[in-house]
């Protein structure tokens, strides 16, 4: 077990059971979700990222009944360590808890230039029909003193990059956040018509494969 997941193991604050119903997920969404008029006005001094999460229950996963990812989030670091209920600069979460597919779904987000670091994670758990729960890691677990604990990536403006496929690993008794990847150049193909067909405006002809920088939620890939 790795340095970041005993971190997450062994605080506390992370966790905890609530017998309640569960209900829909309202107001998470993804927060820079690319639109025509916004990749129209901004795809000059902005950069495009790519990536695709899977929201769908994974059954078994590890001590638990089932496991569900419900966010994930990054911050631009910051030389003063920002409040933990401050908003993210970049959000993507489900918008449901129950309708949701077992399949990866692709997303583009319009953001500005620069290096962003994971800042925080929620995993929906459940023992049982009536114990449920969150896994929740927010930006004092994920980033120690301005360093990133969970990882990072970048993107320049006028740029579009491929950062990876989100969900959750639940290899350990504790499931995680963790980043995935296409592999080869016929599957990265094939996942870009996935975004073409998705968002149609973008321009995706010289899209740059760079995934997620990690150490601890994910292995590193180089495209051949």
């Amino acid at each position: 077990m790795n340095i970041y997941r005993r971190l997450i193991l062994t605080s506390s604050t992370l966790l905890f059971f609530a017998c309640a119903s569960v209900q829909t997920q309202n107001n998470i969404g993804t927060s820079v979700e690319a639109t025509q008029k916004k990749y129209e006005q901004n795809k000059e001094k902005f950069g495009v990222v790519l990536l695709d999460a899977r929201w769908g229950r994974q059954w078994k996963c590890g001590k638990y009944e089932n496991a569900q990812l419900i966010s994930f989030s990054f911050d631009k670091p910051s030389p003063i360590a920002r409040p933990i209920d401050d908003s993210a600069d970049i959000t993507v979460g489900t918008t449901s808890l129950l309708a949701v597919s077992p399949k990866f779904e692709s997303y583009a987000l319009v953001v500005p230039p620069g290096e962003y670091v994971l800042s925080n994670f929620k995993i929906k758990i459940a023992q049982s029909v009536s114990t449920v729960g969150y896994l929740i890691a927010n930006r004092s677990h994920l980033i120690k003193e301005g360093r990133p604990l969970g990882g990072s990536f970048t993107v320049e403006a006028g740029e579009v990059v491929y950062i990876g496929n989100f969900t959750i690993d639940c290899n350990d008794p504790e499931p995680t956040l963790w980043r995935y990847y296409t592999i080869g150049q016929d599957g990265f193909k094939k996942g870009l018509s996935d975004y073409k067909n998705k968002y149609p405006f973008l321009d995706l002809s010289s899209v740059k494969y760079r995934l997620f920088k990690t150490e601890t939620i994910g292995k590193p890939y180089e495209l051949k």
